[in-house]
Parts: structure tokens; C-alpha cells; sequence
């Protein structure tokens, strides 16, 4: 698994930029290829999340990067212990009961005989480091983090000051996986594969994730030299600001990246070059398990599914990063191989990582413990069966986002849909796209296909329930912030000042409103300097 892949970087059929991915298109000729796969929710916890329970992110309540799966293996009481690190026993046992997730189905494998050991990335909570193995990246955080704090602010509006982006990158370090535990994740995976752990009698699952190329954007010499030139893709095309979606617009502002097409250039293309140079070191990487797989192991008797949780915009749309539904950062890479399924095969089925959880269980023949909202890619992959649902949904409702945002693609048309910012409040216009005649999302022909908008509208709503997701989200949002920011960092007497540590410009029309919002008061008090 890799973190921030752009899935448009192997699809032919896109015009997205291709920088030479050799080890995942080999994999891709051995199995099946899915283009069209999507994120759950194109944030690092709740898509992981969601895969791993096999349910929508509002379902379980996962719906950001500071609160993953609380309870072990689908108990209330036994709760993941870097939760309770983090918050309390108590705290924790109260997400788990509103979460109501039934485990995993790597804890549906495990109870059925399946030895488990995880290596990497998990990102998801669960007590998965209970199991063999050594994973990283704790989706536990947020009390007195400035970060967590604008989060779950998002409902004031506020957005930092801007200023012309400067765009850091480095292009010298020797090792630039930002997480060490990478390159471990890709030793210890070759090696338990060379040792033949897929020659014992008992049956095994192996999850090897890594962190790259999630930012930082940095490489080295190395990687950069084997991304050709950019050409037409050195830089992006960024719509006249008059155009820009108010939703798009705040999420680029609340990144601090409005002001995007007033850098340098030459800093936009090296910022590209090194993200794709990232992902030629994340493809390398994956090569030497995959080598170190193909030396013991065969396609005829073990399964390997490659996949990303979400991708990255790469100054697209004027911002970096994931957290929206444009294709640079929903689209996931995915394929599989395995017995049965035949070589070379690309299905342009539209796909989500919720498949994956009975996808697994599919494999192993396994019985979910939850009715899983998705479906498993098995049937497709090995008989041409087509899936029941010609649709795949999508939410969000974290950080950058002024309200819910809800997704869903039939067809060539992807449709964007918003909760209202306050209740009472009209919500803003939808987006619709047609991905065939418009890949890179320019034009929005909502206004002029009503009868689309509608369809699709009735499609999400059969699947989600949005204003009840929407509202226990920023109910959430309210809960955190005022116990795990406003209390801790001194109530009234400090929340001017605590605000200033998020938002510089804080005024005092905006403690007023902050005051409105909470329901507590935040008195201007001196400036910080």
C-alpha cells in the first residue's frame, strides 16, 4: 500500500502526467487493473479506516486524522491503548460506542487461522499493533494541537492570511522517505517473503504499506533523474479565480495556497518533479517486495492486491495535498493478482476502497462479521461478472472543508454535493463533471443538466444519509474542540490567545464569532507579538 499516489499516474486513458511506475505496471500486466478506483474519503484515516471496517466513514465515525477505530476487534470496553494515550480509558470507550465498528477484517482473518504480521503504515487505530510486525503513524492526536483545533474550528469559516506560497522542497537527502520505518517496511516484507512465509501450512496475510510519497516533497538526484521532462505538464491549468467553486476556494485558502499562480514557476515545476520523482521511489520500494515475492511465492497460489488510500493535488486546483474530490486527489491506484485471475486484464469498473474488505475476506474465504457497503472485486477479476452497482460514493467532512462534501460517479459524470454551512442555510450549488469530455475538471455543467444532478442526488441519498452525517460531524467538531482545546489550553481567560496559535490574523470579529458558535466566551485579550 502507498500513501498520496495519484491514481491517475498509471491510467493510459488519462491525460495526467505518466512518470515511469515500471514495478506497479509489471504487477498491473500480472493481474487485474483497475483504473477507476476511488478513496473512501481522500484523507489518510478515514479512508483507511473505512477499508479496513468495510463500512462509509460517517457509519463508523472516523472522520478525520486525529479519532481512528477506538474499540479492539469490535468491543466497546478493550480499546486501542494509543487512543488512551491520547485522550482517556473513558474517552476512548465513548468513541468506540458511537463508532460501533465490528473489527477489521484483518481481526476477521486473524480469528479464522490466518497469521497475521503488518508492517508499515496503518493509520487506523483498532489495536491493530496488537499483531505481529511493527506499524507507525497513530491516528490518535489532537489534544493542544493547534492542527486538531482548525479541524474541528472549520465551521467559523476562518482561513489563515495569504501570502505567495514559497513551495519547499528538498532534493539532496540521501534516504527521503520521510518515514524511516519505510525503508524497514521494505526489508522486513523482502525478507519474510524470502524465507518462504508463504510456503507454511498455515495460512498467511502479509500487509506491507509505506509512507511515500506522502509529503514532505523531498528526493534526491536519483529519483529525479528518472522523471523525463514534464513538458505541457510543468504546470497546471488553474481556472480564473472568478470560476473557482466557493468550496474549492476555501479549501485552497485554508491551505494557504489561493495565490498559487503568483509563484515562481520554475518552483512550480521542481515541486511537481520531486512529487513525481517520490513516487518513483515509492514504486521502487514496492518493486523489491514484489521481486522478493516472485523468488518464493507464485500468482497461482497467493493473492497480492496493490492500492493508495487517496492522491495528491501536486498544485493542481491551486493546492497541495488531498482532502478534496478532485481526480488528482480521489483517485486511488488498485489492482490485483492472484489464482484465477487472468493476466493483463484492465476492468474500468468503478471501484472504492471499501470494496476491499469483502474483496479479502472474499479470498480467503472468510465471512464478514458486518454487511459490508461494498463489494468484492473477485467475481469481476476472475469471471468478467459485473458489479451489482454501477456507482461509487464518497464523503468528506475534515479539515479544509467548510462543510460536508459528498461524492458519486455513474458513468463519465461525477457529481459534488455540499451539506449546508449552518442549518437553515442554503447549501452551496453542486458540481458536475463529465470526466470523458472534461478530465481535468474545468468546466461545471451542473447548472445545465438538471435532470443529471438530480439522478445522482438520489443516487447519494440512497446511500447516505448527508445532513445526519453532516450534523454529527460538526456536532463532533463542537465536542473536541471545546474539551480538547478550549479547556486545555484555559478556557476564556486564554482562548484569544490559543486562537492566535491557529489563525494569526484571529480578530476580535472573529473571538465573537467563535463566542456565537461555542457557546463559551473568548474575551480579546493582548495580542501575541
Amino acid at each position: 500500500m502507498v500513501d498520496q499516489m495519484d491514481g491517475r499516474l498509471l491510467d493510459d486513458a488519462s491525460p495526467q502526467f505518466k512518470p515511469p511506475l515500471r514495478n506497479l505496471r509489471s504487477l498491473a500486466a500480472d493481474g487485474a487493473y483497475f483504473p477507476q478506483a476511488y478513496s473512501s474519503s481522500p484523507q489518510c484515516v478515514p479512508a483507511r479506516s473505512s477499508m479496513l471496517a468495510g463500512r462509509y466513514p460517517s457509519q463508523i465515525k472516523v472522520w478525520d486524522n486525529f479519532v481512528g477505530i477506538a474499540g479492539v476487534n469490535g468491543s466497546s470496553d478493550d480499546v486501542d491503548s494509543h487512543c488512551v494515550m491520547a485522550f482517556s480509558e473513558e474517552t476512548c470507550r465513548k468513541f468506540a460506542r458511537k463508532q460501533r465498528v465490528k473489527g477489521t477484517f484483518i481481526d476477521a482473518l486473524a480469528a479464522s487461522g490466518y497469521n497475521v504480521t503488518l508492517w508499515g503504515k496503518m493509520h487506523a487505530g483498532a489495536g491493530l499493533h496488537r499483531y505481529p510486525g511493527q506499524i507507525d503513524a497513530w491516528p490518535f492526536h489532537g489534544k493542544r494541537s493547534p492542527k486538531a483545533a482548525m479541524e474541528w474550528s472549520r465551521a467559523l469559516g476562518l482561513s489563515p492570511s495569504q501570502y505567495v506560497p514559497a513551495l519547499t522542497t528538498r532534493d539532496d537527502v540521501p534516504r527521503p522517505a520521510a518515514d524511516p520505518l519505510d525503508y524497514l517496511t521494505t526489508q522486513n516484507c523482502a525478507e519474510l517473503l524470502d524465507s518462504g512465509l508463504f510456503d507454511s501450512a498455515v495460512p498467511q496475510f502479509l500487509y506491507c504499506s509505506i509512507l511515500v510519497p506522502h509529503p514532505p516533497y523531498w528526493t534526491n538526484s536519483t529519483y529525479l533523474a528518472e522523471v523525463p521532462g514534464l513538458g505541457r505538464h510543468s504546470l497546471p491549468h488553474w481556472q480564473p479565480k472568478a470560476k473557482v467553486h466557493p468550496a474549492d476556494e476555501y479549501m485552497s485558502k485554508g491551505k494557504d495556497l489561493w495565490r498559487m499562480d503568483e509563484a515562481s514557476p520554475l518552483k512550480v515545476h521542481h515541486l511537481r518533479k520531486v512529487y513525481f520523482s517520490m513516487c518513483i521511489e515509492a514504486d521502487q520500494l514496492l518493486g523489491r517486495i514484489l521481486d522478493a515475492f516472485r523468488r518464493r511465492s507464485s500468482f497461482d497460489d497467493a493473492y497480492v492486491i496493490m492500492l493508495g488510500d487517496h492522491g495528491e493535488h501536486a498544485t493542481e486546483n491551486r493546492m497541495l495535498g488531498k482532502n478534496s474530490f478532485f481526480e488528482a486527489a480521489a483517485r486511488v491506484p488498485l489492482m490485483i493478482a492472484g489464482p484465477g485471475i487472468a493476466r493483463g486484464q484492465v476492468l474500468p469498473d468503478l471501484t472504492s476502497l471499501y470494496d476491499i474488505y469483502p474483496t479479502v475476506l472474499d479470498m480467503a474465504g472468510v465471512l464478514p462479521t458486518v454487511e459490508p457497503v461494498g463489494e468484492s472485486l473477485l467475481p469481476l477479476a476472475t469471471n468478467n461478472q459485473k458489479k451489482q452497482r454501477d456507482y461509487v460514493v464518497a464523503e468528506y467532512h475534515s479539515v479544509y472543508s467548510a462543510t460536508g462534501t459528498f461524492m458519486v460517479r455513474q458513468g463519465h459524470l461525477k457529481l459534488l454535493a455540499y451539506a449546508p454551512l449552518l442549518p437553515g442555510m442554503p447549501p452551496w450549488a453542486p458540481q458536475l463533471f463529465d470526466l470523458q469530455a472534461d478530465p481535468w475538471e474545468r468546466d461545471n455543467i451542473a447548472w445545465r443538466s438538471p435532470s443529471d444532478v438530480q439522478r445522482l442526488m438520489a443516487l447519494l441519498h440512497q446511500e447516505l444519509d448527508m445532513e445526519a452525517a453532516d450534523a454529527a460531524k460538526k456536532a463532533f467538531d463542537k465536542e473536541m474542540f471545546l474539551y480538547f482545546w478550549y479547556y486545555a489550553t484555559g478556557g476564556a481567560q486564554h482562548c484569544f490567545q490559543a486562537m492566535q496559535k491557529i489563525y494569526a490574523s484571529f480578530s476580535a470579529a472573529d473571538a465573537e464569532r467563535l463566542g456565537a458558535w461555542l457557546g463559551k466566551p473568548c474575551p480579546v485579550t493582548e495580542m501575541l507579538v
